[in-house]
Formats: C-alpha cells, sequence, structure tokens
C-alpha cells in the first residue's frame, strides 16, 4: 500500500518549513474559523527533536503491550507542550486535557516571576523568568492531537500497522480541528481543507492516502521517525 513512500523519503530536495512556522499558519486560520487552501501548504515540514522524543515515546509503549496511546500537544506562551500519556483499549483511545499557566513572583530571586504550568490540574513545569520577558496577556493554544496504533500478528507471522480508521477522521471533522497526527511505525499527519467534507461516508475499508486526498480533499503528510514530513 505505501511502496510509494520509499522514494519520496530519499529526496532530501524537497523544501520544508519549520514545525513553527507551520503551527503558526495553522492557528491564524483556526482562530479565524478557517481552513487552509491546498495550495498554501508546505511540501514537507520538520520537526524539532523534543516533538520526535514524545512521538518515539508513545510509539513504544503501544509496541510493548499492544494498547493506544494518545498525547495532545499545545504552545503556552511560545514553549512547545506536551500533556501526559493517555493509555486506551487496543482498538480506540478517548483524549481530554486541560492546561493552565501562570507567573507568580519568585520567592528568592528579585526582578524575576516564577512561571508554573498546570497539566490536569497538577503541575507540569516551573521555569524562572525574567520579569521583562513575562507575557502581559498568557497564550495558551491547542495545536493538535496524536495517537498511536498498535501493530497487528497475523496468522501467518507477518505484521502490520493498520491506517487512519473511519472514527479517527470522525472525530477530527465533528472537533472541527484543522490537524490530527497517527504515530504507526511512521508519523502521519492529516489536514482538513477548506474544500474538505464536513461528513465521511465511505467504508473503512476503503479509506486509503488516495481516497482521502480525492474523495475529502485532505493533505496528507507522512514522515520516517526523527525525518522530516513529506506532503503525499
Amino acid at each position: 500500500m505505501f511502496s510509494f513512500l520509499k522514494n519520496i523519503f530519499t529526496d532530501n530536495r524537497i523544501p520544508s518549513i519549520s514545525f513553527l512556522e507551520f503551527y503558526k499558519k495553522i492557528y491564524r486560520l483556526k482562530e479565524d474559523g478557517l481552513f487552509p487552501f491546498e495550495y498554501n501548504l508546505p511540501q514537507a515540514i520538520a520537526f524539532p527533536e523534543t516533538f520526535w522524543k514524545e512521538v518515539v515515546t508513545i510509539h513504544k509503549m503501544t509496541l510493548k503491550d499492544g494498547l493506544e496511546r494518545e498525547i495532545s500537544i499545545f504552545m503556552v506562551d511560545g514553549e512547545l507542550i506536551f500533556t501526559s500519556v493517555i493509555k486506551g483499549n487496543e482498538n480506540s483511545v478517548t483524549t481530554n486535557h486541560s492546561i493552565s499557566v501562570k507567573y507568580v513572583q519568585h520567592p528568592t530571586r528579585k526582578g524575576y516571576f516564577r512561571k508554573e504550568i498546570y497539566m490536569d490540574g497538577s503541575i507540569y513545569k516551573r521555569k524562572d523568568v525574567y520579569y521583562k520577558d513575562a507575557p502581559k496577556q498568557v497564550s495558551i493554544q491547542y495545536l493538535f492531537n496524536l495517537h498511536t496504533h498498535p501493530k497487528h500478528i497475523f496468522e501467518n507471522g507477518e505484521s502490520a500497522f493498520s491506517f487512519v480508521s473511519k472514527q479517527d477522521i470522525v472525530s477530527q471533522l465533528q472537533s472541527k480541528a484543522i490537524v490530527s497526527g497517527l504515530v504507526t511505525d511512521k508519523l502521519w499527519l492529516f489536514v482538513r481543507t477548506n474544500n474538505s467534507r464536513d461528513t465521511i461516508t465511505m467504508d473503512e475499508v476503503n479509506i486509503t492516502v488516495d481516497t482521502l486526498k480525492s474523495d475529502m480533499k485532505m493533505v496528507i503528510y507522512c514522515a520516517e521517525l526523527f525525518k522530516k514530513a513529506i506532503r503525499l
């Protein structure tokens, strides 16, 4: 099914933008309640090492016990934040996260605030911030969700990862999310465009890269682990 990816991944000439640039494009549209035009989306996206560490962590967890995992990605005052891992079952995982941030007077350092990020009600991270660098208004921006699919072992001993499910696409459409992500042995990003349908009617067996592009007018990216995501 994905043999065509081999040549794409070996082509280093494909121009890319950083994940930060991509996120800025997407978030501006989301704030305005819009979806991107296909021609405005990049040919490739380069991710930071911190992103890949999180991806590999949930991938290894799912390989170990066969259960789906999920994380959500936020930008908090310019800092990339990954939510704690949620465990599902062999077939699905439900997402539910909350993030908040506050700046409090530092107890010992004069002229500094302590930036405290809370995730799902518990402290996630503390960081000292010089008072001139503290933002006047806190910015918490939800980017997108990533979940894993386990490897399926067949009776003949061969194995394969399942592709995105119909329920995955339904969840993305219902939430009006621009981007959703899937982790198998690769990273997949599914981008909803201005021409994408509001519902998906095809049977799950017919969901492929080609049908998502032609019927759903979605833009699909795929990346080998620690490599840039290429538009298919």
